[in-house]
């Protein structure tokens, strides 16, 4: 059998066909493993010129009453007044930019594995989807909510609540993707064409082929 990483990679385009569990989890792990490393380097390149162009303001100090004249006619009083703290945070949309990337190249890369993957399971690839909406939201939400809180000083509670909300949905639908993709292949042919053997390539048949 072909080694199961360099397979993944020829095939990056084919979304037809059944990949086993053998064929599947050695090329995600690898492809999982490489999105962490280049996210992280990249995160961390990224931070470090946020962290390194912020100069946080000066906020200087009010004056006392005891500085002042004394005047029998007139009461000073002063009072101190300080930014919100989230108004003087850093600009991260950079950093949002390219972690939304880096889960793009991910999800490009495990497209067509994931459909060949469900295919074993007699499953049709849509099924992959389901993540999908949800990740999308978090990134788009909380570039949203970075914009929010640079022009406003303040976070949108409201939004922080849908991000809360999706994450949870995220996760349900993530966990419950993993969990089919981690089952045994139907035995025998399916739908989508005969089970994978050893050393063999089947014809392999598509969604579109068998309607669904």
């Amino acid at each position: 059998m072909a080694n199961p990483i360099v397979r993944g990679f020829r095939k990056l385009t084919q979304f037809s066909g059944r990949d086993t569990r053998g064929e599947f989890w050695p090329y995600a792990g690898v492809v999982f493993a490489l999105m962490m490393i280049l996210g992280g380097v990249a995160g961390f390149v990224v931070m470090a010129g946020i962290t390194g162009e912020f100069v946080p303001p000066v906020v200087a100090p009010a004056a006392s009453a005891s500085s002042l004249a004394p005047s029998d006619t007139v009461r000073v009083e002063v009072v101190e007044t300080y930014p919100s703290p989230f108004a003087v945070m850093p600009d991260f949309t950079l950093f949002f930019w390219v972690q939304g990337a880096t889960v793009l190249v991910f999800i490009g890369l495990m497209a067509a594995a994931v459909v060949r993957r469900l295919h074993d399971r007699n499953l049709p690839g849509w099924w992959g989807l389901a993540p999908v909406p949800f990740v999308t939201f978090g990134v788009f939400g909380v570039l949203l909510m970075l914009k929010t809180i640079m022009d406003t000083g303040m976070p949108n509670f409201a939004l922080g609540g849908l991000l809360f909300l999706n994450n949870l949905l995220y996760m349900v639908t993530l966990i419950g993707l993993i969990i089919v993709l981690a089952q045994k292949g139907t035995p025998g042919p399916n739908r989508y064409g005969a089970a994978r053997a050893s050393g063999s390539e089947p014809e392999p048949v598509s969604d579109w082929t068998r309607g669904g």
